[in-house]
């Protein structure tokens, strides 16, 4: 499992976004997972794995379930990218997003888990 500080902003959010915001998100996506991976020796994923993951957002306030997976896109890119995953296409992933609320004093979170499948 890996935890980043980041809150998964809402599909909606991502639309208003210029690309060059956009890839700037994923690229800091990418910098916090490359770093999980190495603190928690994550091995990277080797040709074709395939996974279940379970991306949860930790939150203030909920969204809409289309909101949170849309707004998970640049997430799963950069998980693809960091090889935490082969691939983000359904024949080597399956994902499941989840949405706890958490008190306002706590910073919002992600975590994601993932099991090897085959």
């Amino acid at each position: 499992m890996i935890t980043l500080p980041y809150q998964i902003p809402s599909r909606n959010q991502i639309d208003k976004m210029h690309w060059a915001k956009k890839t700037k998100l994923r690229k800091n996506w990418e910098i916090l997972i490359r770093n999980q991976m190495a603190l928690n020796k994550i091995e990277p994923c080797g040709l074709g794995c395939i996974f279940d993951i379970t991306v949860i957002s930790y939150r203030h306030r909920r969204i809409d379930p289309d909101n949170l997976i849309g707004g998970a896109k640049q997430l799963l890119d950069a998980l693809s990218r960091e090889s935490f995953i082969w691939d983000d296409s359904f024949k080597y992933l399956n994902p499941e997003y989840k949405q706890i609320l958490i008190k306002k004093d706590i910073e919002p979170f992600t975590t994601v888990e993932r099991e090897l499948i085959r």
